[in-house]
């Protein structure tokens, strides 16, 4: 079994000029753990994952409890601070955030080695799924190879490959 076979096609996406605070809306609004960051012509530059929000620091930054609790002290003395804060984290850019070097698959890698993938990196998810060129042309997330086991054309069709092998 292919990751073609398996792999979302019709991806949602963002630009590296699209305002953080909106690739936030559309990761809760889908419910997505990620989605690829693309060129005009489709080709992967980055990746936002919840993940970056909360490990980079970044003007969106979820920091620590221990760091807001100490941040909102300095933003209880400091009016000013507050607004510079909530300026940085309206004006920033999903390439201000963005994984530049992420994971990926090819549509022909097999299912063992998207599982292997998740696997090796536990902190990467979803994964984004490119042709040669880089052009995005699916992605893949845990829940997708977790999904598996739910449908049953995924036995019948691991059973006539492994008899035929």
């Amino acid at each position: 079994m292919r990751v073609k076979d398996f792999m979302t096609s019709e991806v949602v996406s963002v630009r590296a000029y699209d305002r953080t605070v909106d690739v936030v809306k559309i990761l809760f609004i889908n419910g997505f753990n990620g989605v690829p960051v693309v060129e005009k012509d489709n080709t992967l530059i980055g990746l936002i994952t919840e993940f970056d929000f909360i490990e980079k620091g970044s003007p969106i930054y979820f920091s620590p409890m221990g760091r807001i609790l100490e941040e909102l002290t300095l933003f209880r003395e400091d009016e000013a601070e507050i607004e510079k804060k909530i300026k940085e984290i309206i004006s920033s850019k999903a390439e201000d955030v963005m994984n530049r070097d992420p994971l990926t698959l090819l549509s022909t890698n097999t299912l063992k080695e998207a599982a292997d993938l998740f696997i090796r990196h536990h902190r990467v998810n979803p994964v984004p799924v490119v042709d040669r060129d880089r052009r995005v042309v699916g992605i893949v997330a845990r829940y997708d190879l977790i999904k598996l086991y739910a449908d049953p054309t995924f036995w019948v069709k691991l059973l006539t490959k492994n008899t035929t092998e």
